[in-house]
């Protein structure tokens, strides 16, 4: 690798025009790195797969949580927002021992990390991390399949315990997200109003508090990981994916992926044994051509 190809892959937030890794893009990174980064550079395929996906995780969302309506204005306004609706969403799950779309955020290094949980359940005295992937057929996944499936799982255990543990705080999160310089507008502080939200609540330093405070409250975090399939025609559940993950499985998937957002290597596409991915990508044969010739040559 070239001393300028170096220096340029060593920035790949920059290059991806992004301020923080998502945990999707952990998780795509493990279905295919090279289209993660095309996704990016190209703008995203959105699939009727991926759009009906949305449609079921509305859906659930709705069931379970009770909907929190503010219109925002400012990149303030819509972090209130979104701190809010989890600690909204957190007080569901403890009443109702279930409760859906709670945010997370953390660090991964010197890398800012977001991520939202499809769904939170406590069974016996313990917090549940699950997940939910809708498919086309009742089939279950093979491994192949689940692999990007836990790596996403897995990365939402890592920043859970990081919270509980007190790892991550409203400290680290206050100062990387320059907290205490941003201020709600005054149509959204109405909005609070109508909301009878205290006016002393109704700023991102106290709603930061409330965050982390009700994340550490939940107890104990489970060692198992679930990850629901549901199939995208008829929104029926095909069955759970169970698993357990130890702390060097969840290090060494995380340092693996962090090796791209590092520039220590390019982007990856699919090993050979799954080029069968490529025949659902939208860059196959034009910016990406990897295993193209392969193609070329089998329809020959």
């Amino acid at each position: 690798m070239t001393k300028g190809r170096r220096a340029d892959l060593l920035d790949a937030l920059e290059r991806l025009g992004k301020k923080s890794i998502r945990a999707t893009d952990i998780a795509a990174q493990y279905w295919c790195e090279k289209q993660m980064e095309l996704n990016y550079l190209k703008g995203p395929e959105i699939t009727k797969e991926i759009l009906k996906g949305k449609e079921i995780h509305e859906e659930l969302e709705n069931e379970a949580n009770v909907p929190v309506v503010l219109q925002t204005k400012s990149y303030a306004d819509f972090m209130y927002k979104s701190l809010y609706t989890t600690c909204e969403a957190l007080e569901t799950l403890k009443k109702n021992n279930r409760s859906r779309e709670l945010l997370l955020y953390g660090s991964l290094g010197r890398y800012k990390v977001v991520g939202k949980m499809d769904e939170l359940l406590i069974s016996n005295g313990s917090v549940v991390i699950v997940e939910d992937k809708t498919r086309a057929t009742d089939n279950m996944p093979s491994e192949a399949q689940t692999k990007s499936h836990r790596a996403q799982v897995m990365l939402y255990k890592k920043l859970l315990s990081d919270i509980l543990s007190g790892e991550y705080n409203e400290d680290i999160f206050s100062k990387q997200y320059g907290i205490a310089r941003l201020a709600v507008t005054r149509e959204f502080e109405r909005q609070l109003d109508a909301l009878q939200i205290p006016k002393h609540m109704q700023n991102l330093v106290q709603i930061t508090e409330k965050f982390f405070k009700s994340y550490r409250s939940l107890g104990k975090l489970s060692d198992t990981l679930v990850i629901r399939y549901i199939n995208q025609f008829t929104g029926k559940k095909i069955d759970n994916y169970k698993f357990k993950a130890s702390d060097e499985e969840v290090r060494g998937t995380i340092d693996f992926a962090l090796k791209y957002w590092k520039g220590e290597r390019e982007a990856l596409p699919v090993p050979y044994e799954e080029k069968w991915k490529c025949e659902w990508c939208a860059f196959f044969g034009k910016e990406c051509k990897v295993w193209f010739p392969q193609r070329t040559l089998k329809a020959s």
